[in-house]
């Protein structure tokens, strides 16, 4: 039962962050790609861990912070807007940054 209080709790300030986040930056997708960055660094940071933390905070947390359906609103957004230039670089930039930071997030933890 803890656990999913937990999770709930950290689900809800992690989504909090993320909201915060987007409306700080003008430019929503700027916001988007810097929290999905550094979430994707996160949960690498947690690759190899098990148990409740991994369902708290991996899940929980990270789950709500980052967010694919935003990340797919704002290229399809910025695509309708004819700036298609800017859309594929900023999905480049959310799937490479991700990734790598994904990897270094891995390689830190280990």
């Amino acid at each position: 039962m803890t656990t999913v209080v937990l999770f709930f709790l950290a689900a809800g300030a992690a989504t909090t962050l993320r909201v915060s986040a987007v409306h700080l930056w003008p430019g929503a997708e700027r916001g988007t790609l810097l929290i999905n960055v550094a979430g994707s660094f996160a949960l690498g940071l947690m690759a190899g861990l098990t148990g409740p933390t991994v369902t708290i905070v991996g899940t929980g947390a990270l789950g709500a912070m980052t967010t694919f359906s935003t990340f797919v609103g704002d290229a399809s957004a910025l695509a309708e807007e004819r700036d298609t230039k800017t859309s594929a670089i900023y999905i480049l930039l959310t799937l490479i940054g991700g990734t790598l930071a994904a990897l270094v997030g891995i390689i830190l933890a280990r």
